[in-house]
């Protein structure tokens, strides 16, 4: 048995959801005073261009960790997102190296390796200080000036993280809350081992 029903015959359609591809690195990291340049990025629609709108700022002449947004939007309105990461260093942060062990003074006690990207771009293996880390909670995040660190809204796999009350005391510890729906809202701390 079929449906005879011709009223809908024809309606359904393929939609060819925006794809966004960032020219150069996603992470940067420019020394404050330094020069940036965005290398943009370009988006297609199955296949074909599209155009691409850029949301953010980068100030070199102030540290922090500045976010450039690309958007673009199909022909049916479905639209996608993706991120460029700009890390403005002050001098007295590029001189330290804030790489180590970290262990989480609460909970499940667990130890976060913090590496070394390039410049003061960094990544903690364990964003929650969980025993058992899953691949998905490795994290970057700019040691961008004495006393300040920043964990920007960031894919991972099968994941998005984001940190806030984000701080560093160098050589002893670092702090932040997770901002994700598997963490609770406690500030965590890491000692440093």
């Amino acid at each position: 048995m079929s449906c005879e029903d011709k009223t809908t015959e024809g309606i359904s359609s393929i939609t060819n959801y925006p794809i966004i591809t960032i020219k150069g690195d996603q992470w940067n990291v420019v020394n404050v005073g330094g020069t940036f340049t965005d290398a943009g990025a370009t988006a297609t629609e199955g296949g074909q261009d599209i155009a691409v709108k850029v949301v953010g700022t980068v100030d070199t002449k102030t540290p922090g960790v500045y976010i450039l947004e690309y958007q673009a939007v199909n022909k049916d309105g479905f639209s996608s997102v993706d991120y460029r990461y700009v890390g403005v260093i002050s001098a007295a942060a590029a001189a330290v190296d804030i790489s180590g062990k970290y262990q989480r003074n609460a909970g499940a006690f667990g130890v976060s390796t913090v590496t070394r990207v390039k410049g003061n771009l960094y990544k903690t293996d364990n964003v929650g200080g969980v025993l058992a880390p899953a691949a998905g909670e490795t994290v970057y995040f700019y040691y961008y000036d004495k006393g300040k660190i920043e964990c920007p809204y960031q894919l991972t796999p099968g994941n998005s993280f984001e940190c806030e009350s984000e701080s560093i005391k160098e050589g002893v510890s670092y702090s932040w809350i997770v901002l994700n729906p598997l963490f609770g809202t406690a500030l965590r701390t890491f000692e440093k081992l």
